[in-house]
């Protein structure tokens, strides 16, 4: 069997501890390409155009989601339409309701930590190839020290992940698109949630329309169901 070496890039969105009550979306997103280098060449002058538009230093300008304005709004989309006729991506997430009664709510950090360990094994052990070994880039989130758990440990329970590393998103375009595909979905799950300029309205559109066109072949999100283990 020919093993396929894959990259992981993975960004979460949303908080475990909601502050308010109604619908408090968190979610874990892995974008996931054979061929990353290709759709660098591809996003990198999307992101020199961006650089250009804002009038910032470069080490201060990324994708994102949340902090999406009018003047970056055209570069969002044009950001994610970069992999419209891409064939060597897959984008895959896991995603609930904070307030759901069935969710147990961290209590500190270490437990927030713990979770989110637990998040990222659940999401790559559902989704990884048969024929596949990938290496995990991750949003970088700071381990607490008093906590035993090591997101080394997804590598020791997954032997088709071969290594994993974390860091700032800023640095790593494919985390910044995996952080705006999953915004973008988590966003149309529920769009009362605030859009004043209707930015965010425009790239949950653009990735909807996204994931109709590729299909569940590329483009899979399933919400957790706390009544089952």
């Amino acid at each position: 069997m020919t093993v396929i070496k894959t990259f992981t890039f993975i960004d979460e969105s949303g908080v475990l501890n909601p502050v308010h009550d109604g619908k408090s979306y968190f979610g874990i997103g892995a974008f996931k390409h054979i061929k990353p280098i290709a759709l660098l060449e591809r996003l990198h002058p999307v992101y020199e155009g961006l650089v250009s538009q804002l009038k910032k230093d470069e080490t201060k300008v990324e994708f994102s989601f949340k902090s999406t304005t009018s003047k970056s709004i055209q570069f969002d989309i044009d950001f994610i339409s970069k992999l419209d006729g891409d064939y060597d991506w897959e984008f895959n997430c896991l995603y609930f309701d904070t307030n759901d009664i069935g969710f147990i709510k961290p209590a500190n950090h270490i437990q927030r930590w713990g979770k989110y360990v637990s998040f990222i094994k659940m999401l790559v052990k559902k989704t990884v190839w048969k024929s596949e070994e990938t290496i995990i880039i991750a949003d970088y989130q700071r381990k607490p020290k008093d906590s035993r758990k090591k997101i080394e440990f997804v590598c020791q329970d997954i032997p088709k992940v071969y290594n994993i590393l974390q860091t700032e998103s800023h640095g790593v375009l494919p985390v910044q698109l995996a952080d705006m595909l999953l915004g973008g979905f988590l966003y149309s799950l529920n769009p009362d949630s605030g859009d004043k300029e209707g930015n965010k309205t425009r790239i949950a559109q653009k990735v909807l329309e996204l994931k109709r066109k590729v299909g569940k072949n590329k483009f899979n999100c399933w919400e957790v169901d706390w009544s089952r283990k």
